[in-house]
């Protein structure tokens, strides 16, 4: 288990929500220490047979001197996901198919066989690393069940799914690209970046114009358009002039603000919807505290109402799972900042989840696709409809024309292999993503690789220009289901 990311385990309680921990990996054991001294859920992802990377989690845990077995407990934790979600859904109506019960049936003799030799340390981890390969799996094609009956269920009742579905273009693109016709195949929207950095490289100076182009590629296609985020929160996505205010508050409130309402402004009635900001969560270039994170989202969310007051406008939040917190003292809970701003009264007409998934930082930890519906479960317990922003990458190593370079998870020069593993790990997140009636649209943020782009190696069309799988994959969605 060498590629186990030991330094991103965490821990976290009833809530779901990780406690900030402290990682040391010495003479094979794994200790984490935190603040409070309860049981809790411990969270590591691995690679996992047959399926890449997978964040795996035990069942609740007690403190102890004696250590727990990993390898054994997080064997258990997958019996248990795949057995106690089975049983739900089952007497909800949905049916399992045989390969998932022999599946299930094989994974638990395992983890009972690794139970068994529990005094034999290296005997009971191959018996549940065993386990652990089989029951994930399952957990794989448990979620897979319940997407395709779900998504059959809602055709049935409309032919055609309301959902959007958006290709994320950084200006000019798509509008320079050879296959840029295979963008309105693919997708129903643009999701069009107006980002601050690029707009307003120099401050008080304005540049309108690869915006303008691109919007007005959307409208003469007929494509409705998804503005923002407006500002993306991240350090390669603000203003390179930001340093001359980042140490006051009021300056840098005021710039956002003037910003925010040049755009709007200027795209009022071109834009079907706002996406406001993105990362506010997350720790960014400027060090900020919750009360300053609260102005600053409100501040921007108001200016865009006001102006343009009949248009939908949403926030985004990064890392929506929370792994973040497990690193950072003063971090904010994605999930509680967001019901902060849904009960202002400031007219947020829904919320983004922005995953980043199969980077090495600052992204979502890899998951099945059973846990992201889970987690779509818990942020609909806000009452708003969602938004997903995905990003996924089909390649490695350096990325020449990514504003956000981040290096990959994956390995290897196989172009076809790496492409391929895209649609691998989105595919099954995408069709969970579509069948879930709360998720109102879903962005993928990434078009070609080969132009201007924000996240290395996400693009449906690699950097020599050629189509990806998963553009393929995209077209085929929007033809057989969606409107």
């Amino acid at each position: 288990m060498k590629q186990t990311l030991w330094k991103d385990a965490y821990i976290c309680g009833i809530e779901g929500v990780p406690w900030e921990c402290k990682n040391s990996v010495d003479g094979g054991i794994l200790s984490i220490s935190r603040p409070v001294d309860t049981s809790g859920k411990l969270y590591l992802t691995c690679p996992t047979k047959g399926l890449g990377y997978r964040t795996l989690s035990t069942c609740s845990l007690m403190p102890q001197q004696r250590p727990h077995l990993l390898y054994l407990e997080l064997a258990r934790g997958s019996c248990y996901r795949a057995r106690e979600q089975s049983s739900n859904w089952e007497r909800a109506g949905l049916a399992l198919g045989d390969r998932f019960g022999e599946l299930v049936a094989r994974g638990t003799a395992q983890f009972l066989d690794a139970a068994e030799a529990r005094g034999d340390l290296e005997e009971c981890s191959r018996h549940a690393l065993q386990a652990i390969a089989t029951l994930e799996q399952a957990i794989a094609d448990l979620g897979e069940s319940f997407a395709l009956q779900s998504i059959a269920y809602r055709k049935q009742r409309e032919p055609q799914l309301g959902t959007l579905l958006a290709g994320s273009v950084f200006p000019p693109a798509p509008t320079r690209s050879p296959l840029s016709r295979r963008f309105e195949s693919a997708f129903n929207c643009a999701a069009v970046r107006l980002n601050w950095g690029t707009i307003e490289s120099d401050a008080g100076r304005f540049e309108f114009e690869s915006s303008d182009r691109t919007i007005h590629w959307c409208g003469e296609r007929g494509l409705r358009v998804l503005a923002g985020p407006l500002v993306d929160f991240r350090k390669e996505l603000m203003p390179p002039w930001l340093y001359l205010i980042e140490d006051n508050f009021d300056s840098f409130l005021q710039s956002v603000t003037q910003y925010t309402q040049r755009v709007v402004e200027r795209y009022r009635g071109s834009v079907q919807l706002w996406n406001c900001a993105a990362g506010l969560n997350t720790p960014g270039p400027i060090a900020l505290d919750d009360e300053q994170v609260m102005r600053l989202a409100v501040a921007i969310l108001q200016t865009v109402r006001r102006i343009d007051p009949n248009t939908p406008a949403i926030i985004s939040f990064d890392q929506p799972f929370g792994e973040y917190l497990a690193k950072h003292r003063d971090g904010i809970s994605a999930l509680h900042f967001a019901d902060a701003l849904a009960r202002s009264g400031l007219g947020m007409a829904g919320i983004g989840l922005d995953v980043r998934l199969n980077y090495a930082r600052d992204a979502t930890l890899p998951r099945s696709a059973l846990d992201f519906g889970q987690m779509i479960d818990r942020w609909a317990t806000l009452g708003l409809p969602m938004l997903v922003q995905l990003t996924v990458p089909g390649g490695c190593g350096e990325d020449e024309k990514a504003i956000a370079k981040q290096p990959t998870l994956m390995t290897g020069t196989d172009r076809e292999e790496l492409s391929a593993n895209q649609l691998r790990t989105a595919g099954p997140i995408v069709r969970t993503l579509l069948a879930k009636q709360v998720v109102h649209g879903i962005v993928w943020d990434g078009w070609a690789d080969n132009e201007k782009h924000v996240q290395s190696h996400a693009g449906v069309i690699d950097s020599l220009g050629a189509p990806r799988p998963m553009l393929d994959y995209f077209e085929r969605l929007r033809h057989e289901l969606l409107a």
